[in-house]
C-alpha cells in the first residue's frame, strides 16, 4: 500500500519548503544600492534639484533613510521627490521612486498604501515605455500579494511580469518568474500548470548556464511528477537531481531528493529500496537540522517497519516522531502520525487503541479547520478596517479624481446598463410568469391527492418563495438605482446562481409531481453518457471553482440505451449534491465499468461523507435534507428523483460512503443494443 504524501497541499514539510523556494526564486528588485552613505540627507536641499542626475542621487539618499528606517524623514523626502519628478517631467524617475516608496510602505505592513504607490509606478513606467521597470512593478506587486495570502492574484501579477521580461528576452529573469509560478500553482493543486513551469524554468536555466540550486528545482518537478500519477518520470529526473544536489552540497535539497526517490519506490510498493531511501535521507536531514523532514523520514520507516510486521520497531519511531511533531507544532505531520499509529493497533488487533488513535486525529483535524476559518476571518476583518483607514487618510485630490472617473465612466456605461438592466428584468419577469403558470399546474393536478398537494405547497413555499423574493429584491436594487456599476457587477454571478438554484429545484419539483401522478415515461435512445457529462461539467465548472472543487473526469466512452433527458437530470442532481457536500481542495471524479449487460456510472467525490444513519434516509419517501459545506440549501428531493428516473430506464441507484472520506453513487443502465 502506497501512503500518498500531499507535500504540495497539506503536508507542513511542503508548504515551508514550498516558501523558502518562492523566496529564493523571486526577483526582489530593491532598486538603487546603498554604496553612498555619505550622502547628506537633507529633503529642503533638494528643493534645488534641475536635473535627472541629481533626482537620481536623491534616490539614493531616500533609500539610506529607508535603509535606517526613518519613516518621517523618508515621507518628508518622497514628497519633495515627487513635486521635482513632475516639473522635470521625468517618468522614469517618479516611477522608481513610487516603487520605493511602494516597497517602504509593504515593509511597514501598510499594504494598501503601497498598491496605491504600485499603480503610480506603473503609471510612470508606462508613459516612459520602460519594460524593465514595469517588469519590477509586477514582481513587487506578485510579492506583496503572496505575502498577503492571495495567490491568484500574485499569479495574475507574475504573468503580468513575464510578459515583459519575454519583451526584453531576459532570460535569467523568466527562469524565476518559472519557478515562482510553478510553486503557486502547486500551492493551488493545479499540478499541470505547476509542471509545466517547473519544466519552463528548468529548460531556461540550463539554456543560460544558471544552474545553482537548479537541482532544488529539479526536486520540485519530480515530486509533481508522483502527486500528477507519473512515477516513471519522477525516476528519471532524481538522479540527475541527486547528482547536481551534490555536486551544490546543499544538504537539505539532497535529504529531500532521497525522500522523494523513497516516495517513488513506495508508489511501486518495493518497500526495500524505499526504507533505504528514507534511512538515507535521514542520516541526512538529522546532520542538516532539517527538522520537519528528519520527523517525516522516521514516519515513513515506521510504516514500512508496520508493513513488515516488525511491530516494536514500527512503535519505537513513531512514539518518536509524534514527541517530535508536537515538539515543533507540526500539525499535520502529527495527524499523519496518528494514522499511522491507528494501523498499527488495527494490524496488531488492538481495535480500541486504533479507534482512540482516530479520534485524536479526528479532533487534531476540527481543531486545525477552526484555527484555519479563525484565522481567515481575522485576516478579512483585518483587511476591511484597512479599508476604512486608507478611505479615512484620501486627500480631497484624490476624492475628486475619483469622482470624475466614476463620472466619466457612468456615462460611458449608462446606456448599457439601463439595456441590460431592462433584458435582465424582462427576462425574469418571463421566468415569474411561467414560474406560476407551472405552479398553477402543478398545484390543479395535485389536488387529486391532498397528501401530495400538502407536501408540495410546503416545498414551494418554503424554498422557491426565498429565491423568487432574493430574485425580486435584487431587481429592484437595480431599479432604484441603489447599486453602483462596481456593485452591479459584482451582484450579476449571484443573480445567475439564483437562476440556476431555481432552475434546479422547478425540474426537481416537475419531475418528482409526474411522478406522484405516474406521467413520467421514458424515451430511451442510444446514446453516448460522457456527451451529457462533459455539457454537465461545464455548466457547473463555475460553481465548482468558486468552491475550489476538482472536476475529474475519467468516463471512457459509454454508449446507453436511455432516456437522454432524465440522465441528464440524474447527472445534474448527482454532480450539484457532490459539490454541495465538499471542502475546497476536495475533488469529484466519474468513472465507468462496463458488466454483462449494463454499465455501472459512479460519482465519487472526496467530500464529507455521509452518517451511516442517514444512509437509508436518502431516498426514502419522506424527504430528507441536510445543509452543505458552506450552509448550501435544498429540498430533499434530488436524490428521490434520481431513483425514480433511473428505475424508469430500468436500471437502479446505490450510494457507498465513509463519514469524512467522501462518497460514491453509482447508478447502473442498460447497454446499447
Amino acid at each position: 500500500m502506497w501512503i500518498k504524501l500531499d507535500y504540495l497541499s497539506n503536508s507542513p514539510k511542503f508548504m515551508n519548503m514550498q516558501k523558502v523556494f518562492l523566496f529564493i526564486g523571486t526577483v526582489f528588485f530593491l532598486g538603487q544600492t546603498f554604496a553612498q552613505d555619505n550622502i547628506a540627507v537633507n529633503p529642503q536641499s533638494f528643493n534645488h534639484i534641475t536635473d535627472t542626475l541629481q533626482f537620481k542621487e536623491a534616490l539614493v539618499a531616500l533609500n539610506k533613510l529607508i535603509k535606517d528606517n526613518q519613516v518621517d524623514e523618508v515621507e518628508n523626502l518622497a514628497n519633495v521627490l515627487i513635486k521635482k519628478g513632475e516639473e522635470l517631467n521625468y517618468s522614469n524617475g517618479l516611477g522608481e521612486l513610487y516603487l520605493i516608496q511602494g516597497r517602504f510602505l509593504k515593509r511597514n505592513k501598510k499594504y494598501l498604501e503601497a498598491i496605491r504607490n504600485y499603480e503610480y509606478a506603473e503609471k510612470n513606467y508606462k508613459k516612459a515605455n520602460n519594460l524593465k521597470g514595469l517588469a519590477n512593478v509586477f514582481n513587487t506587486r506578485s510579492i506583496l500579494e503572496s505575502h498577503r495570502g492571495n495567490t491568484e492574484k500574485s499569479i495574475d501579477y507574475l504573468l503580468e511580469a513575464k510578459m515583459y521580461n519575454e519583451k526584453l528576452r531576459d532570460s535569467a529573469g523568466l527562469a524565476i518568474i518559472y519557478n515562482n509560478l510553478a510553486s503557486h500553482y502547486a500551492g493551488l493543486d493545479d499540478l499541470d500548470e505547476s509542471e509545466r513551469y517547473f519544466n519552463k524554468a528548468i529548460t531556461t536555466r540550463k539554456k543560460i548556464g544558471m544552474l545553482r540550486n537548479i537541482g532544488m528545482v529539479m526536486n520540485n518537478l519530480a515530486f509533481i511528477y508522483l502527486q500528477n500519477g507519473k512515477p516513471d518520470m519522477a525516476r528519471a529526473m532524481l538522479p540527475e537531481a541527486l547528482s547536481i544536489n551534490k555536486k551544490d552540497s546543499i544538504n537539505a535539497s539532497i535529504a529531500h531528493s532521497y525522500s522523494i526517490m523513497a516516495e517513488v519506490e513506495l508508489y511501486e510498493k518495493d518497500y526495500e529500496k524505499a526504507k533505504k531511501h528514507y534511512e538515507t535521507s535521514l542520516s541526512i536531514s538529522v546532520n542538516t537540522n532539517y527538522d520537519l523532514l528528519t520527523v517525516d523520514n522516521k514516519q515513513q520507516l515506521g510504516y514500512l517497519a508496520i508493513i513488515s510486521k516488525n511491530y516494536k520497531e514500527a512503535e519505537k519511531l513513531l512514539a518518536v516522531a509524534r514527541k517530535e511533531s508536537s515538539d515543533l507544532g507540526a500539525v499535520q505531520l502529527l495527524m499523519k502520525n496518528y494514522q499511522f499509529s491507528s494501523k498499527l493497533d488495527s494490524t496488531r488487533g488492538n481495535l480500541s487503541g486504533a479507534l482512540a488513535w482516530q479520534k485524536k486525529h479526528q479532533k487534531l483535524s476540527d481543531e486545525m479547520m477552526t484555527e484555519l476559518s479563525t484565522k481567515k476571518m481575522e485576516r478579512a476583518e483585518a483587511r476591511y478596517q484597512a479599508e476604512l483607514e486608507h478611505l479615512r487618510t484620501i486627500d480631497a485630490q484624490e476624492k475628486r479624481e475619483q469622482l470624475t472617473r466614476e463620472e466619466l465612466f457612468r456615462y460611458r456605461v449608462l446606456t448599457f446598463v439601463a439595456l441590460g438592466l431592462l433584458l435582465i428584468f424582462f427576462v425574469f419577469m418571463v421566468m415569474i410568469i411561467r414560474t406560476r403558470k407551472e405552479r398553477k399546474r402543478l398545484i390543479s393536478k395535485l389536488n387529486e391527492s391532498n397528501q401530495i398537494k400538502n407536501k408540495l405547497f410546503s416545498i414551494i413555499s418554503h424554498d422557491l418563495k426565498n429565491e423568487i423574493h432574493g430574485l425580486e429584491g435584487s431587481l429592484n436594487l437595480m431599479k432604484e438605482d441603489a447599486i453602483s456599476a462596481e456593485e452591479f457587477k459584482e451582484i450579476v454571478p449571484l443573480l445567475a446562481n439564483r437562476t440556476h438554484q431555481t432552475s434546479i429545484l422547478l425540474n426537481n419539483l416537475l419531475n418528482w409531481s409526474k411522478s406522484q401522478m405516474k406521467e413520467l415515461n421514458a424515451r430511451p435512445i442510444t446514446f453516448d453518457i460522457t456527451e451529457v457529462i462533459s455539457n454537465k461539467f461545464a455548466f457547473f465548472r463555475p460553481k465548482a471553482s468558486q468552491k475550489n472543487i476538482r472536476l475529474i473526469n475519467r468516463l471512457d466512452a459509454t454508449n446507453i440505451f436511455a432516456d437522454k433527458d432524465m440522465v441528464s437530470i440524474v447527472a445534474q442532481n448527482l454532480i450539484a449534491n457532490a459539490i454541495k457536500f465538499c471542502n475546497p481542495g476536495d475533488s469529484i471524479a466519474l468513472v465507468s465499468r462496463e458488466k454483462e449487460d449494463h454499465y455501472e456510472i459512479c460519482f465519487e467525490d472526496t467530500g464529507v461523507g455521509i452518517d451511516p444513519s442517514n444512509l437509508n434516509k436518502l431516498f426514502a419517501e419522506d424527504t430528507f435534507t441536510t445543509n452543505g459545506t458552506q450552509n448550501e440549501t435544498g429540498t430533499g428531493l434530488g436524490l428521490r428523483i434520481c431513483k425514480e428516473l433511473i428505475e424508469l430506464n430500468k436500471g437502479n441507484i446505490k450510494v457507498e460512503s465513509i463519514l469524512g472520506k467522501g462518497s460514491t453513487f453509482s447508478i447502473s443502465l442498460p447497454k446499447a443494443a
